[in-house]
């Protein structure tokens, strides 16, 4: 028994050493439940369980409210990211002046479509306005068109589908995402659409040189006798997504 008995203080110690705290407090309540305990061990186990769960208490993430979202926006990408997630489960109405204060100071693109695509979800009515590249952008998120439903991402998608749903539907797979992303991207503002084929060559571009296979794309171009299409700067680019 004395035998067994160091052998699981060992197990607990170490995981407490590697700072696995949850693995130790189940070894620890799992000896804290049997019948019996030895007198001189038992005092042993419920210390270390105190201090398990003191660290845990310590090392647990800080839970966000409402009342918060202000200072997250103002804070680092991780924190902006905190905050779209508050503000996609609450009620955008009460918060938009502090979205607007974001939104004019030279916001993450990234942060700044989420934000964007909330207010569109929550059909807000009320002017908006925002900084893209150094330029103030007016608009209604209520009126918005959802960003795939827009002519250019349709014919995007269409050209996409015909192209590669019959003969790399992996490859397609990895082109719809990155287009819905480019997309979103995009917001307040839709893809156009005469910008559909263009932006639809740029994302197959864009995939294969991911790929490492830039070469290639000359060879599609080829088979399904298309011309280049410039013009249309991918923002994925621009975030490296």
């Amino acid at each position: 028994m004395e035998n067994y008995y160091e052998e699981i203080l060992s197990k607990i110690r170490k995981h407490m050493a590697a700072e696995n705290y949850q693995a130790a407090i189940r070894l620890l309540e799992d000896e804290l439940a049997v019948a019996y305990i030895p007198k001189d061990i038992e005092p042993i186990l419920i210390t270390l369980h105190d201090e398990c769960r003191s660290e845990l208490r310590q090392n647990a993430p800080k839970r966000y409210e409402e009342a918060d979202i202000e200072t997250l926006l103002a804070g680092s990408l991780e924190e902006q990211f905190m905050a779209v997630e508050l503000l996609k489960n609450s009620n955008l109405r009460h918060h938009l002046n502090e979205i607007e204060q974001y939104l004019n100071k030279n916001p993450n693109d990234l942060v700044r479509s989420l934000l964007i695509d909330a207010m569109m979800e929550q059909n807000i009515a009320e002017e908006m306005h925002t900084v893209m590249d150094g330029l103030e952008v007016t608009f209604l998120p209520c009126y918005i068109e959802p960003v795939m439903q827009a002519q250019g991402a349709v014919i995007a998608a269409e050209a996409l589908c015909e192209w590669f749903e019959n003969d790399d539907p992996t490859f397609l797979k990895m082109c719809m995402e990155c287009l819905i992303q480019e997309c979103y991207l995009h917001l307040p503002f839709n893809i156009a659409a005469d910008e559909g084929i263009p932006l639809a060559l740029s994302i197959v571009y864009y995939v294969k040189c991911a790929q490492g296979d830039e070469a290639d794309f000359t060879t599609f171009l080829t088979q399904k006798q298309l011309m280049q299409e410039h013009g249309f700067a991918l923002l994925l680019n621009k975030h490296g997504i």
